[in-house]
């Protein structure tokens, strides 16, 4: 009888075995799944800064009658800090407003919206 017993269950574990191969694997599904998500995630933070720069370019563009409107040169790239500055310019901030918010002193600010005035 015990002989039967050890026969039954080294078949059951053979059988079980050969089925786990088979068995489409939870873990497996699961991270692909989280793979997809995360190259989805990358690609939507990729195209919301890239339409984020579009957005902060076109509100840096110099308008023809507002008042408080610098020429700025095309020639060379501005820094984001730059970028930043002419903003907070635009909006009317004060030099001292603007180097509260952007951590920097008031000469560096007075300094940054004179070079961008040439």
């Amino acid at each position: 009888m015990i002989e039967y017993v050890m026969i039954a269950l080294a078949v059951l574990s053979i059988f079980l075995f050969i089925v786990s191969f088979f068995d489409k694997d939870e873990i497996n599904r699961l991270e692909e799944q989280i793979d997809h998500l995360t190259i989805s995630l990358a690609q939507e933070t990729y195209q919301i800064k890239k339409r984020l720069q579009v957005l902060e370019e076109e509100l840096l563009i110099p308008h023809e009658n507002g008042s408080n409107a610098m020429p700025i040169r095309h020639d060379r790239l501005l820094s984001s800090s730059q970028k930043r500055v002419l903003f907070l310019y635009k909006q009317g901030l004060s030099h001292e407003q603007i180097a509260r918010e952007t951590a920097l002193t008031t000469e560096e600010v007075r300094m940054i919206l004179r070079g961008l005035a040439r």
